[in-house]
């Protein structure tokens, strides 16, 4: 009798009357029957398994995919034994290497006001109730620190972006002088200057023309047709802006910038969700469509705005992805990434560099103010104006770099973890949203299930049938 131990985490999954095993370490998908599966439970849980004329193939194949390996008298660490069921994962996880102690970015996102020109009935931050507007003297520091950064580290490139609580084009005067001098200084030390910007599309030309020839990529909210747009994304004093959206998305389209667009889709916008898709492939020259179900918050509460069921919101997804592939461009899901392996979300864990227009450093987008009750997880810093500085909480910064899918126990059991990578971390913390972060990842799931499906549709050596 032959003792074999899992190689690397595995899982299975029902797939008619076969079972899908899916290694994500090795990207590796293979269909099984009942008798390879029970084999490698046997397997998982440390049994013996006889190595005879009915078995050897099938051991032999998993051996050469990795998934297994022979014991040699090793034996597994104390602790429970894994079992395959539904998802089993081995001992053996994605390891994550934390960032240098230093704090040394190379890339800045500043959020240059808070002030909004439209009142978006679901918007998160609740934009242009508070306005605010980040300090210049402030925002040209942090540039200053991301260029030295990229000097010290001898690395070619420099990413300046403008996102934040409300629309940065309304402080455009700060947003040219912030590009003029990223410009200039990376000029000076022959680095390579990215700059982008999320915008809500409503601008007057002068702006458009401004985006069109300095961004290099630009992010573009519209949630559906005129009167879907109209609805959901209205302007400060009344009216719609669907018009000023579709003007800005023309004269990006001549642009040579990445141009994407986000639908954040409510469950009545999720209906228009192909119509929408449709029209904007059919139109512009995009990259990417980004489409993501609500999340409850900020004005979407006090609104009673509910977020897509999430079968729903999968089928629409398929649909657009379907139809948006045919013309050659991507419409993208934040939580499901099956082509690529990672243990941290986003940025927040290793952490991203933003300034808030307080002059705080935050690591996440949608943690604008010390008002938020996760700005104790994610607002890390501050701007020091005796020594034109930036001052950083250590012990922040050491649990940011633990918001990772390998620090999250709820995650462990699921074969989808390395690709929606725990989720997005603002979401799981937010007060009371427990419920829409199973429905997340629900979506997350089903999502990824599809990629896997699409590997073994066209198989590869990666993706087999035993």
């Amino acid at each position: 009798m032959t003792r074999y131990r899992l190689a690397t985490e595995v899982f299975s999954l029902p797939r008619g009357r076969d079972h899908l095993v899916y290694a994500p370490l090795l990207q590796t998908s293979v269909v099984v029957n009942d008798a390879a599966l029970n084999l490698l439970a046997d397997i998982a849980a440390e049994r013996g398994v006889t190595r005879d004329a009915g078995t050897r193939e099938v051991l032999d194949l998993l051996v050469e995919l990795q998934l297994i390996g022979k014991e040699h008298g090793r034996r597994r660490a104390s602790g429970a034994a894994p079992a395959l069921t539904s998802a089993v994962a081995s001992d053996r996880p994605m390891t994550y290497d934390p960032p240098a102690a230093t704090l040394r970015p190379t890339a800045v996102t500043l959020f240059l006001t808070t002030a909004c020109n439209l009142r978006c009935v679901y918007c998160y931050a609740s934009g242009g109730e508070q306005p605010r507007y980040l300090d210049e003297q402030v925002a040209l520091d942090a540039i200053d620190f991301v260029v030295d950064n990229a000097v010290a580290s001898e690395q070619p490139q420099v990413t300046v972006t403008f996102h934040g609580g409300g629309e940065p084009t309304l402080a455009g005067e700060a947003l040219k002088s912030c590009v003029a001098h990223a410009r200039r200084r990376c000029e000076k030390h022959a680095l390579e200057l990215s700059t982008g910007t999320a915008t809500n599309g409503v601008m007057d030309d002068a702006m458009r023309e401004y985006l069109a020839e300095s961004m290099t990529s630009v992010m573009v909210s519209i949630d559906g047709p005129a009167a879907v747009q109209d609805r959901l994304r209205p302007r400060a004093g009344g009216g719609g802006s669907s018009a000023a959206v579709e003007r800005t998305l023309a004269r990006l389209s001549e642009s040579d910038c990445t141009l994407g667009t986000r639908l954040t889709c409510t469950s009545h916008a999720l209906d228009h969700a192909l119509e929408t898709v449709r029209h904007l492939v059919d139109t512009y020259r995009l990259n990417t469509i980004h489409l993501e179900p609500l999340f409850a918050c900020g004005r979407s509460i006090s609104n009673g705005l509910q977020p897509p069921n999430a079968e729903r919101f999968v089928e629409a997804f398929r649909e657009c992805r379907e139809y948006a592939a045919r013309h050659g461009v991507e419409v993208a899901y934040s939580g499901a990434h099956q082509s690529s392996l990672a243990c941290s979300f986003c940025q927040a864990s290793r952490p991203s560099f933003n300034i808030t227009t307080e002059g705080d450093v935050t690591a996440c987008y949608e943690v604008t103010g010390r008002d938020d009750s996760r700005a104790d997880t994610f607002i890390y810093g501050s701007y020091d104006r005796t020594h034109r500085s930036f001052a950083f909480d250590a012990a922040r910064v050491d649990a940011l770099r633990h918001l990772t899918v390998n620090d999250a126990p709820r995650c462990a059991r699921c074969f989808a973890k390395y690709h929606c990578a725990g989720d997005c971390p603002s979401k799981r913390l937010y007060p009371g949203a427990d419920d829409a972060v199973v429905a997340r990842c629900e979506i997350n799931r089903r999502l990824t299930l599809d990629q896997l499906e699409e590997v073994i549709r066209c198989p590869t050596t990666s993706a087999m049938r035993v």
